[in-house]
């Protein structure tokens, strides 16, 4: 069964994304990883429809009224637009308002300042458009501008400075590859490159495979069933230098130093075989090791990473929509991870996003499920 097909089959929840928001300093000692019980925020009465639509990424935190807590935004697939959810500094969630009403199947968010005003604008994406919301300041959005695109395997758009002008640009997952869109520094999209390979994307990554300044990137090929390493040439195009197998049909992969050798590894959520896969970079495209933890959880959809314990090494957060819960894996800093507990969340949980949302310098985890509600699961470590 397709990735798309299995994840429109299994969840009918909000889609959620991990962007992990910057970390006031903390004075404590490493330890065991450890979270509270859940508590739920309900996403208001006015959303019946929330849904995550097929994507890997669809939920994503940043403050975005400016008043120093996160806030959430997140895909609302079968309404007429992107939602958000107030931060009230405790990990609750005041009940969502639009985005704005582009219209349904909106499934991908991401977020960035487009047009250098200090402000995150919110990037969403459905079968055929690329949507760009300009932020007010005040927790509002200018009307969307829209950009023509086909959607690949699943949604999914990502945030990140690949022509080194030091504006964010966005790509976007195509039916055989990826889109790049290069940002004028207004808040304006210009179709740039098309990445392209022999396969169908079912997610992709930003990160740094080599050394060197430019922006690398890593799709999985739902064909092949292999991630694939593409090199940035520093202008929005990429060249492909590698690969490896992963999971059976996996859902999300992130980039991240999983052996503190300086370069990014990928980490994978591997639906079918219910499996979680570290693949080492060997820093020149190809990958040197694969760790993989079997049974890890029971419908892998999405993964996260982030240290939450402080230690310097970097954990993971996954999503198990069969049992509904969030799996915990501690980074042991060599490039392998330990499953280390599962928390009940909220029913089909999609993309855990981490953030500091109570503000105890200590990264947190929200996920929504398909019962309208946000779970946030306080880092007790």
């Amino acid at each position: 069964m397709h990735a798309r097909v299995f994840r429109r089959f299994l969840v009918t929840a909000a889609a959620v994304s991990a962007v992990v928001l910057t970390l006031p300093s903390a004075a404590w000692a490493a330890g065991a990883i450890t979270f509270a019980p859940a508590v739920n925020s309900p996403s208001g009465g006015s959303f019946p429809s929330w849904g995550p639509g097929p994507a890997p990424i669809g939920m994503v935190a940043a403050d975005i009224d400016g008043d120093g807590i996160p806030d959430i935004v997140a895909a609302d697939f079968q309404g007429s637009g992107p939602i958000v959810m107030k931060g009230k500094g405790d990990g609750t969630f005041a009940p969502g308002t639009r985005v704005g009403t582009p219209g349904i199947g909106f499934g991908a968010i991401a977020v960035a300042d487009l047009n250098g005003d200090g402000k995150p604008d919110v990037i969403a994406q459905s079968w055929t458009q690329i949507a760009v919301f300009l932020n007010k300041g005040d927790g509002t959005f200018a009307p969307a501008k829209t950009y023509t695109t086909l959607e690949g395997a699943q949604q999914e758009v990502l945030v990140g400075d690949v022509n080194g002008d030091g504006k964010p640009d966005v790509l976007s997952l195509l039916p055989t590859g990826v889109q790049t869109w290069l940002n004028a520094g207004d808040g304006t999209l210009k179709a740039g490159p098309v990445t392209t390979f022999g396969g169908t994307p079912g997610a992709f990554t930003l990160g740094k495979f080599h050394t060197g300044s430019k922006l690398d990137m890593a799709i999985n090929n739902d064909v092949s069933q292999q991630v694939e390493v593409f090199f940035g040439n520093g202008d929005g195009s990429f060249t492909h230098k590698g690969a490896s197998t992963s999971g059976l049909i996996t859902e999300d992969i992130r980039a991240a130093d999983f052996d503190g050798d300086g370069i990014d590894d990928i980490i994978t959520a591997d639906s079918f075989s219910f499996s979680t896969t570290v693949l080492i970079s060997d820093g020149n495209g190809g990958f040197k090791k694969t760790n993989r933890i079997n049974l890890s959880g029971l419908g892998p959809t999405s993964i996260a990473v982030g240290d939450f314990n402080h230690d310097g090494k970097m954990d993971a957060a996954m999503s198990a929509v069969l049992n509904s819960k969030i799996v915990i894996f501690t980074g042991n800093g060599d490039g392998t991870l330990t499953k280390t507990g599962e928390y009940d969340v909220t029913t089909q949980p999609q993309t855990p996003v981490l953030a500091d949302f109570n503000r105890d310098g200590k990264l947190d985890i929200a996920v929504a499920g398909d019962a309208n509600a946000v779970s946030f699961l306080k880092n007790i470590s």
